[in-house]
């Protein structure tokens, strides 16, 4: 009876400093001393032209995910944190590029509660060894059919412990 009281006391610890910690789910972006900044123009929404940024980014892990089916390897973090200057609106995103790849494989940036989105490389780059992806006047289309678009540049961060060829 006793080493079973230990026992479930143990899990109980090790469950509560899970819990304390996070858990260990790496999903969630983490401040970090990364500054990043999104600056949106030609929206056909004009109240989403503005600059998203005004510090540092929270940033997951970059994770190399090797999913079945027809989609490559890639290579994937998540960001948030970029708040609108001179507004509570605020954008959040999920970056995909394949590994060795020189520009993004797909990208989603969601501004002021809507989603938008874009799956061709051009008009970025991933500059690993700066740790950034970076956005030349990169058109995103709204993933919700209405036909809306915007404009990106700018600069997000990546932590710089990735995977190799990330």
């Amino acid at each position: 009876m006793n080493s079973l009281l230990k026992t479930c006391s143990a899990i109980a610890a090790a469950s509560a400093l899970l819990v304390a910690c996070g858990g260990g789910n790496s999903d969630d972006p983490t401040p970090s001393s990364e500054p990043g900044v999104l600056t949106v123009g030609n929206a056909t929404l004009p109240g989403l032209n503005g600059v998203y940024g005004n510090g540092a980014l929270n940033l997951t892990e970059v994770d190399k995910k090797n999913p079945v089916g027809s989609v490559p390897e890639l290579c994937t973090f998540r960001f948030d944190g970029a708040n609108k200057v001179g507004s509570s609106e605020t954008a959040f995103g999920d970056v995909r590029y394949r590994p060795d790849a020189t520009g993004l494989h797909q990208i989603f940036v969601t501004f002021a509660g809507k989603e938008y989105s874009n799956g061709d490389p051009v008009d970025t780059s991933v500059a690993r060894d700066s740790n950034q992806v970076r956005l030349t006047s990169k058109t995103l289309t709204a993933t919700d059919a209405s036909g809306n678009t915007l404009q990106v540049s700018g600069v997000i961060p990546m932590r710089p412990n990735r995977p190799f060829g990330c």
